[in-house]
């Protein structure tokens, strides 16, 4: 590998990796709405010359952390290297995501919580006077996206790939038409159970019929009822000691909590971790029911990825990560809200029968659009069909209901990150049953469960999915496991 550039990504990399993180907390926190992602990447073009990419791509490892190294340094390069040929989209998407307000009386929605203001509301007309503000603001939403999409296209013919598609899959070690045909499967072998669940349930908490629901009745379904009264207000704090206490996890990073509610706050959670192994952020704006838990989960799991981290270790392996390997780890973390004895020792509650079915429903139907994303996404790639009406019709397979194309670009943000969060969903049932078998049914409550995910998590950038596969005989991704999972307790 070129030494020379592998040294000016270290010391360039660190603080533009940092800067544009920054930059990106401060407008997600509702901090700062207008972002200077454009004037930040000003000021590395030399990182953001084509030859510093074809220089690491053409290096070929004689070892694992080699290739590893190599991997990493490709991801960084390319997500840096396009953001930086059209930053000022990126700029402008996240400026109307926190300055956009809709205006439905009072108090006024900002845009960001427009999603959270649907699912307090019942009428019909209450929801559809919503909607229609906020069209204008997701159709400009939309042709940004598009946009990026278009440049994500162009840009990366300039690095040598077919298509974004074609960069993603070859640095992100996906095989796109496998998982989209898994996708496709999942969608069909849980299409009796959902269709019958939802429709009951939508019968009997809404008085809906199934083939009369839109995309916001079922949100509304399966956000509220049981799922908003069992859980109470969530304490960062608390929950973070609780589950490092469970496992006895001794976390050298110290985790600081941003509980503040401000206008332009993305709702939920998200983690904030530019200095890996010294300190990291969980940022919190609570909607006061279980997607709380959820997002929370998920932060804090990928939070664990970056806290036991070398802090003197090479700038790839301290900050950068495998994205599958994050979601992997986030997603073992938010399914402990689906563990009955998770939640009768955090909470007492007693998940009876309806309750954790109507519990697994949400979780199906999340996987499900997951799916039809994944799918979206792929076909974009191969079809220059109408976009949006392919984007409902997918979707409406997958829901069971009536979808709108508000969303159809948008939605998809950030780019083929479904392939990510899909393929770590199927390795998840992999680990969790190796976590079981190894140590316990309740292995969240083991100290040496703990102590093998923390001997994973040390390695850092070290560590990937392929790496953990190799390892721990993970075996090809199927989706027969996770059917069985959801079998189980639905039946």
């Amino acid at each position: 590998m070129c030494e020379e550039a592998v040294k000016l990504i270290r010391e360039e990399g660190i603080r533009v990796y940092q800067s544009l993180k920054r930059e990106l907390y401060l407008n997600h926190a509702g901090l700062k709405n207008k972002t200077n992602i454009t004037e930040i990447l000003k000021s590395y073009r030399e990182l953001l010359e084509p030859e510093i990419f074809l220089s690491i791509r053409d290096y070929t490892g004689t070892t694992d952390g080699d290739e590893n190294r190599r991997e990493l340094l490709l991801s960084f390069l390319a997500d840096t290297m396009l953001l930086g040929k059209s930053p000022q989209i990126e700029d402008g998407i996240l400026e109307i995501e926190a300055s956009s307000i809709i205006s439905s009386g009072k108090p006024e929605i900002p845009f960001r919580k427009y999603r959270s203001a649907l699912l307090k509301k019942s009428k019909k007309h209450e929801t559809e006077e919503i909607l229609e503000i906020a069209e204008p603001i997701l159709s400009k939403l939309n042709q940004l996206c598009l946009r990026q999409y278009a440049y994500k296209q162009k840009d990366s013919h300039d690095l040598g790939f077919l298509s974004y598609l074609d960069l993603y899959e070859s640095l992100e070690c996906h095989r796109s038409t496998e998982l989209a045909e898994l996708a496709k499967q999942f969608i069909r072998d849980t299409d009796y159970i959902s269709r019958d669940l939802l429709g009951w349930f939508l019968q009997k908490r809404m008085d809906i019929k199934l083939k009369d629901a839109s995309t916001n009745d079922i949100s509304y379904l399966l956000s509220s009822f049981e799922l908003k009264d069992s859980f109470p207000k969530l304490n960062p704090k608390s929950l973070t000691q609780n589950l490092l206490d469970d496992t006895e996890l001794l976390l050298p990073a110290v985790i600081r909590f941003d509980t503040e509610k401000r206008q332009a706050h993305v709702t939920g959670s998200f983690l904030y971790a530019s200095n890996p192994g010294v300190e990291m952020l969980i940022s919190t704006n609570f909607e006061q029911n279980i997607f709380d838990y959820e997002s929370f989960l998920e932060s804090f799991g990928e939070g664990l990825c970056y806290g036991f981290t070398q802090r003197d270790d090479y700038f790839e392996f301290t900050h950068l990560r495998d994205k599958t390997f994050v979601k992997l780890f986030s997603t073992l973390y938010k399914n402990l809200i689906f563990e009955p004895a998770w939640l009768k020792k955090h909470f007492r509650l007693e998940a009876e029968d309806d309750l954790l079915k109507f519990m697994h429903l949400r979780r199906l139907i999340q996987i499900r659009i997951l799916c039809a994303k994944l799918i979206f996404e792929i076909t974009l790639y191969q079809k220059q069909d109408d976009k949006a009406e392919m984007y409902r019709e997918i979707m409406e397979t997958a829901s069971h209901c009536k979808s709108s194309v508000n969303y159809y670009m948008y939605d998809i943000q950030p780019h083929l990150s479904s392939l990510d969060l899909f393929k770590a969903i199927l390795a998840h049932t992999r680990l969790n049953e190796i976590l079981k078998a190894n140590y316990d049914e309740e292995w969240w409550r083991e100290k040496e469960a703990g102590e093998f995910l923390s001997k994973i998590w040390e390695t850092g950038g070290r560590t990937s999915l392929h790496t953990l596969s190799n390892n721990y005989g993970f075996g090809e991704l199927n989706i027969k496991k996770l059917l069985q999972n959801l079998e189980q307790v639905l039946g």
